[in-house]
């Protein structure tokens, strides 16, 4: 009878061992498959076109026995088309406005320039994908006050630029005269007209 009694209870459990085993065994398993699983293609909005950093700079400049100030800013030109580098990168213009007031703070002189005021001294293609990068006061030499315009990649890690020299005089004219150095504090000069 005790025979019995394990016998049935072994036939009873039996089962159960074997679906136990069964379910351990499968979990074991695994199922190879063929599917790919990749992530959907996310479109990536275009970039706004990058705008250089505005900046005004003032300084006060000792000329024909008087003290001027120059005051250089920069801007970006809402007038001008966006344009691309050539890499892909979209960039607004700038344009620099140039003051020369007199010691009682009237205006001696004042213009605004962008790329397009020195075309005449760079290739067409290389306007298309550059701009007016900055202008900055040299020095005052005899009847002229000596700056320097530079036309390039606006890109920050680009050392690309076309230097120029901008020669205003003491009755108000401007002279460009293109720069073949690269040190704006000793231009030269390889062609010079009026701006």
């Amino acid at each position: 009878m005790f025979m019995m009694k394990n016998s049935i209870r072994l036939r009873l459990i039996l089962p159960a061992v074997i679906a136990l085993l069964a379910v351990a065994t499968s979990c074991n398993e695994k199922k190879e498959t063929t599917d790919i699983i990749a992530p959907k293609p996310v479109k990536k909005a275009p970039a706004a076109p990058v705008k250089m950093q505005d900046y005004t700079h003032s300084e006060d400049v000792e000329w024909l026995g008087k003290t001027y100030k120059v005051v250089i800013s920069r801007s970006v030109d809402g007038d001008a088309p966006v344009f691309d580098d050539g890499t892909g990168t979209k960039y607004h213009d700038n344009k620099i406005h140039l003051q020369v007031l007199r010691d009682d703070n009237t205006s001696f002189f004042e213009r605004s320039f962008n790329k397009n005021s020195f075309s005449q001294y760079l290739e067409k293609k290389y306007l298309g994908s550059n701009t007016l990068l900055g202008l900055v006061f040299v020095k005052a030499e005899g009847d002229n006050l000596v700056f320097s315009v530079s036309v390039g990649s606006p890109d920050a890690l680009s050392d690309e630029y076309v230097p120029l020299s901008l020669v205003l005089s003491r009755m108000g004219s401007l002279t460009v005269k293109k720069d073949v150095h690269i040190d704006a504090s000793t231009p030269d000069v390889e062609d010079e007209d009026g701006v």
